[in-house]
């Protein structure tokens, strides 16, 4: 997949590091010549100094066969005009932007992103994902991980069991015998760093 990720902030080089080792082709997009030459030093990515909201910049990293847009810059009203920009004149499929001011979050005005008016696809809120996560910290109190699925009916927990917990040595088969009342399945048990599917 073709990507260009505008701003090379400690956010653009996570994500330019995480996509390109998946083995997608990525451009990193930013005005700062110095954050771009730590890019262009650390990662295999096309690394551009200018500014993302102009298209010269954009058609220069080859928008017109890019798959995807990713705006993280410092600044939400430039990640906006980056996702319009690239939607109007090159017809970038999909776009991501990280908005941060919780006025535009706000679900008053969420009819602002659509294809009439700013096309924005996803949106990335650390804030709100930070809030998400110790929301789901709090929900479930003793777990290291807790991922809701389908509309929060249904949870996937992860649990470190230690050598004092009371369901060591109980087999898989036997814990619902014993624990009649257990709201849950196990699904599965890292062990020495392996996944083992029960």
């Amino acid at each position: 997949m073709n990507i260009i990720i505008c701003g090379a902030g400690r956010v653009g080089f996570t994500i330019a590091k995480q996509l390109s080792e998946q083995g997608h082709s990525i451009t990193v997009i930013d005005p700062s010549s110095e954050d771009i030459q730590k890019i262009d030093d650390a990662l295999d990515v096309k690394a551009i100094v200018g500014k993302g909201t102009y298209p010269s910049i954009l058609e220069k990293a080859n928008a017109a066969e890019t798959d995807m847009i990713i705006a993280v810059t410092r600044n939400d009203e430039i990640n906006m005009l980056i996702c319009q920009i690239a939607f109007s004149i090159f017809k970038i499929p999909k776009k991501i932007a990280r908005i941060r001011s919780q006025d535009y979050l706000n679900p008053k005005f969420t009819r602002v992103y659509n294809k009439e008016n700013l096309p924005i696809d996803v949106i990335i809120s650390p804030e709100i994902e930070i809030a998400k996560s110790i929301q789901r910290k709090l929900e479930a109190p003793g777990a290291l991980d807790s991922v809701p699925f389908a509309d929060n009916k249904i949870r996937l927990l992860e649990i470190l069991i230690n050598e004092n917990c009371k369901l060591i040595d109980i087999k898989l088969n036997d814990l619902t015998k014993k624990h009649p009342n257990l709201d849950a399945n196990i699904i599965g048990i890292i062990r020495d760093e392996k996944f083992l599917i029960s």
